[in-house]
């Protein structure tokens, strides 16, 4: 789809390839080059349009930013054009950060004010927040780690962001990294004009007081990012945190759960209402925060680390390779699976099954029959004896110690605080002590995902939620939840539920998967002649049920890290979100990214290749 530029259009969507709007007539290539897709954001200062660069090969994806301000009087929008311009300038400098968007262009055209800036694909916070739910102490550290280096070198280059709030930090999906954006209400800091009274910006929940005034200071951004944590800890709203009565945050009242008082004295010296009273730097807080978070940040880098490992086998034996595709751990192992969050992999020597760490060194034997990857710090394991004892699975913690003794058929890995396992042959659920919280009862089932596991009685498929109660009545078939969406298949056609059971898109589609990274693949018939049907193809949707990327496919997975493998003329390529190619179609086999790497087969060897499509092994 192409997206008109022009704000007095009234039917702004237009077909893919057209150069001109059918309705309005105006050129829909921004400077022969940009072409708006959508619409995806609008403020006091203008509109954001999510658009693609069709000047380079890839196609890539970037933001459309044009000026245009909601305000009257020509001294306003001279200060708003001011604005403008000096977010560019702002941009121009600190996008060399990995973690703030890079400005691509500036220019006018049609006398309207634009600006062109890279595309940050991920969740914002407060996204993130609706699906998650409240965010612990621990992620909280997360984000102050990640994001106050972030602020001190925007403080650095004496600017003022003047709107940190949930909604300005994107998390970045291919890294997981956490990217401020959106710098249209930054200011420069000056010498002695830093504290003079301006023009007063920013979100009213977050903004501090002297920032209300007109006198932002970088302690100001400090109490913004203050607040967006107490936010983001409590789910509840700013206003209601704090306590007029004694002019003061009352924060830890809303707690979902406790956070440590180190953390809360943190967090309050960085809300203090006075600004001697608050944290002058974010390096300070850095300084604070590193006694304890030191172990925690080692453990963390140590779980991003070996999930960038990925398992290879090259004349019967596996070893593992890093990102650059050397060999990281030795061709030794009779099968492997790929390495857990915490930093283990299972691996099997003869005919056990035991664990590695990310150095290679074996950490919990071989000894089991099978054995799954830990999940939540347990794992499956199934125990083989012989003698007439009836082979069984277990759970064990990672020092190898079983802590659910061998007694289930059959058992899947932990997945939001519960498991699915089989007794005889009906399926139910425990928890992390082993005690079961719903009977086996069902003829099949799946993990918990977002609150609800799909359950099968008889022939139908529902929905059950962690009391076992059955939340959405069972339909002929359907997948796990993911994005708040899940497919049902009813009468042969798939279309989309949510949370509720309330059908959100239609059935439709001949076959539908799993939403990943805002998109869906769906089969769809396609048509000639309006009424034949001639075959069908995949193409993806968005979650109003929109078709985003034309059905062309015969075959495709989901997205990650911002391409799906898709298939055409019997070869597997990578597209971007916007359907262009980004890895052409040459592999007889292709999987999902994860951390930078996708395996893929080509002449009957397995490779793997890096997000360019270049072979790193």
């Amino acid at each position: 789809m192409s997206y008109c530029l022009n704000p007095n259009c009234h039917k702004p969507e237009n077909p893919k390839h057209n150069k001109f709007c059918q309705y309005c007539g105006s050129k829909l290539l921004l400077r022969e080059r940009y072409r708006a897709l959508k619409q995806i954001g609008q403020g006091g200062f203008g509109k954001t349009f999510l658009a693609v660069d069709e000047d380079k090969p890839s196609k890539p994806p970037c933001v459309i930013k044009q000026f245009l301000p909601q305000t009257k009087g020509t001294k306003t929008l001279e200060k708003a054009a001011q604005l403008f311009q000096q977010e560019a300038i702002r941009l121009d400098d600190l996008g060399k950060h990995d973690q703030i968007p890079e400005l691509l262009a500036y220019f006018q055209h049609n006398g309207r004010l634009y600006l062109i800036q890279e595309f940050v694909d991920g969740q914002n916070l407060t996204e993130e927040l609706a699906i998650e739910g409240s965010f612990s102490e621990t992620q909280i550290r997360q984000l102050l780690n990640s994001l106050l280096p972030v602020l001190q070198f925007v403080h650095d280059h004496r600017v003022i962001h003047r709107d940190i709030k949930p909604e300005n930090i994107i998390r970045r999906r291919s890294d997981e990294q956490l990217v401020l954006v959106d710098f249209g209400a930054a200011k420069f800091a000056t010498g002695t004009g830093l504290l003079k009274t301006g023009t007063v910006i920013g979100t009213p929940q977050y903004t501090a007081p002297e920032q209300g005034l007109g006198k932002a200071d970088f302690p100001s951004d400090i109490y913004s990012l203050g607040v967006t944590c107490i936010h983001l800890l409590t789910e509840v709203d700013p206003f209601e945190l704090f306590s007029t009565s004694e002019n003061n945050w009352a924060w830890r009242h809303y707690l979902k759960t406790p956070v440590s008082n180190k953390l809360g004295q943190i967090l309050d010296k960085m809300v203090q209402m006075a600004t001697r009273h608050r944290y002058q730097s974010a390096r300070q807080i850095l300084a604070d925060l590193k006694v304890e978070s030191g172990v925690r940040k080692t453990k963390r880098k140590s779980a991003t680390a070996t999930t960038s490992l990925r398992p290879v086998m090259i004349d019967g034996k596996y070893g593992y390779i890093n990102q650059m595709g050397k060999m990281a751990i030795g061709l030794q192992f009779d099968g492997a699976r790929e390495f857990s969050d915490t930093g283990l992999a299972a691996i099997q020597m003869g005919k056990k099954w035991g664990y590695i760490n990310q150095q290679g060194l074996i950490t919990i034997p071989p000894q089991f029959k099978v054995a799954l990857n830990f999940a939540q710090g347990l794992a499956a394991v199934k125990i083989g004896k012989w003698l007439g004892i009836i082979q069984k699975w277990g759970y064990i913690d990672e020092t190898g110690e079983m802590v659910i003794p061998p007694q289930f058929h059959e058992a899947f890995t932990f997945a939001e605080g519960l498991a699915l396992v089989r007794i005889g042959d009906k399926w139910g659920y425990i928890d992390q002590t082993g005690t079961t919280v719903i009977s086996p009862q069902f003829d099949s089932a799946a993990s918990f995902s977002q609150g609800l596991a799909r359950v099968m009685t008889g022939s139908k498929w529902g929905y059950i939620d962690q009391t076992g109660q059955i939340v959405i009545p069972p339909r002929d078939n359907g997948r796990d939840f993911a994005e708040n969406l899940a497919a049902v298949e009813i009468n042969n056609k798939w279309g989309y539920i949510n949370s509720q059971g309330t059908l959100v898109i239609q059935p439709q589609f001949n076959e539908a998967l799993n939403f990943a990274e805002g998109l869906a693949p769906v089969l769809m018939p396609i048509k000639f002649l309006r009424f034949i049907t001639r075959g069908q193809k995949w193409g993806f949707i968005d979650k109003t049920g929109l078709t985003i990327i034309e059905p062309k496919f015969d075959a495709t997975l989901g997205f990650a890290q911002g391409l799906a493998a898709v298939k055409i003329n019997q070869k597997w390529g990578y597209i971007n979100k916007v359907g262009q190619w980004v890895i052409e179609p040459q592999f007889d086999l292709a999987s999902n990214f994860v951390a930078g790497m996708a395996e893929v087969t080509i002449e009957e060897q397995y490779r793997y290749i890096n997000t360019k499509g270049k072979f790193i092994y």
